[in-house]
């Protein structure tokens, strides 16, 4: 059984590489804000308390709604942290793993305890030893018998991974 207790990535986990600047975005799109804001205040009906006060909880929301949530996986686990929820999805007992039929690049994975995560394609494309390990457990769940519905979508996503990194190599190399 699992440790309930989320796992760091460390030597055989791995995290998402584009957390931090990500992050860091969200920080300084809600600073920049904030003082656009009160520059406009100075040069028009002048900077108050209230205002200012009005201003800088509008920064920290936007900053919450910007802030991306920190994604580990190891293997068999899967944590996505956000600012006030945890998820943990044991990504060796996948039940189903499915690409919404809508516009985004969404791919909703979800395990035997009926918990969800999903997962931007850009995350997996920007981090392929992430990618490798999602892969290798779901083929795990496939094998275990777990995997009823996503088999498929897996092996669609597996597809576009290797187009996407192939043509990677031909733009690195010029042949583009």
């Amino acid at each position: 059984m699992h440790d309930p207790t989320p796992a760091p990535a460390g030597a055989d986990g791995h995290e998402d590489v584009l957390w931090h600047p990500e992050a860091r975005a969200a920080v300084v799109i809600g600073t920049a804000f904030f003082v656009a804001a009160l520059l406009v205040d100075a040069v028009g009906p002048g900077v108050t308390m209230a205002r200012t006060a009005g201003w800088g909880c509008l920064a920290a929301v936007l900053v919450l709604v910007l802030f991306p949530p920190r994604i580990s996986l190891a293997p068999g686990r899967l944590v996505v942290r956000g600012l006030f929820t945890t998820t943990d999805i044991h990504t060796d007992q996948l039940s189903a793993l499915q690409r919404p039929a809508d516009v985004s690049e969404r791919v909703v994975l979800t395990d035997v305890r009926s918990f969800r995560a999903q997962l931007d394609f850009c995350l997996l494309r920007a981090n392929p030893s992430l990618w490798l390990q999602l892969e290798a457990d779901a083929r795990e769940s496939r094998r275990c018998g777990s995997l009823v519905r996503g088999t498929a979508c897996l092996d669609g996503l597996a597809r576009r991974m290797d187009e996407e990194a192939a043509r990677s190599v031909f733009r690195a190399s010029g042949i583009d």
